[in-house]
């Protein structure tokens, strides 16, 4: 019977609890300042991979798609350390990331329901350390590069290093003017895993700037977008540079 009820528990209560948790997560994100503004593409694309990996694994884990379903559920967990890692100041947000770390790491590595299930739970969580790998590698290269006073072709983490501060955040902060509303996560691999090292960090906002239009003319430096609703009614446009970059833009 308390097996029953714990099952019961498992496939009806846990899914129930955390799609609430993930619609809680979102209408945060889109209406106040809790961390990861707009997602680039990609990063929009595994989050919401990983919010639906939440919400249904424990549903497929009893499928065919078991493997698959403990593949995702190890890219899920990276997703969620990343979390925590980022958002390490923003204490009020860590019992939801840790409660979906705990909910899998439990079913896949200390309760996992099929033999082979650690087995591509690590495979996932292999395929995120090369990834950061990856990216730390490439944010060197482009460091390298600017230092060298070169742009290395190919390199999309020219444009992430050359469009932080304005375009891209590479932590948590308070608003502050103008927000950057972009947020990387290879970008901001790639910088920690390089000891936060900066290779503009001696140019100022104005100049930071200037150099991207200098790299990227085609490329807009100020976009039609706050950080949240809560940055928009804020004034987030009142910042004097934000305002003429967005005349020119």
């Amino acid at each position: 019977m308390m097996a029953k009820d714990w099952s019961g528990f498992w496939h009806k209560v846990v899914p129930g609890v955390n799609l609430v948790l993930v619609a809680i997560c979102i209408c945060g994100n889109i209406a106040s300042n809790v961390g990861f503004c707009r997602p680039v593409l990609w990063a929009a694309i595994v989050q919401a991979v990983s919010f639906l990996n939440v919400i249904g694994f424990t549903r497929l884990e009893q499928t065919r798609m078991r493997g698959v379903n403990a593949l995702l559920c190890g890219i899920s967990t990276c997703v969620y350390v990343y979390w925590c890692l980022f958002l390490g100041v923003w204490v009020v947000c860590m019992p939801v990331p840790l409660w979906f770390l705990f909910l899998l790491v439990w079913r896949n590595m200390v309760r996992p329901v099929f033999a082979a299930a650690r087995l591509w739970y690590l495979a996932g969580v292999l395929l995120c350390v090369l990834f950061a790998l990856g990216c730390s590698k490439s944010y060197n290269s482009a460091c390298e590069a600017y230092d060298e006073g070169r742009v290395p072709d190919g390199n999309p983490m020219t444009e992430r290093i050359a469009g932080m501060k304005f375009l891209y955040h590479t932590e948590y902060c308070l608003y502050d003017g103008w927000r950057p509303p972009l947020h990387d996560p290879a970008l901001v691999l790639g910088m920690r895993l390089n000891d936060n090292r900066d290779p503009l960090a001696g140019m100022d906002l104005e100049s930071r700037v200037a150099l991207y239009r200098e790299m990227y003319p085609d490329r807009p430096v100020v976009l039609g977008c706050a950080c949240s609703l809560e940055s928009a009614l804020n004034g987030y446009s009142t910042d004097p540079l934000w305002e003429e970059n967005n005349k020119s833009n």
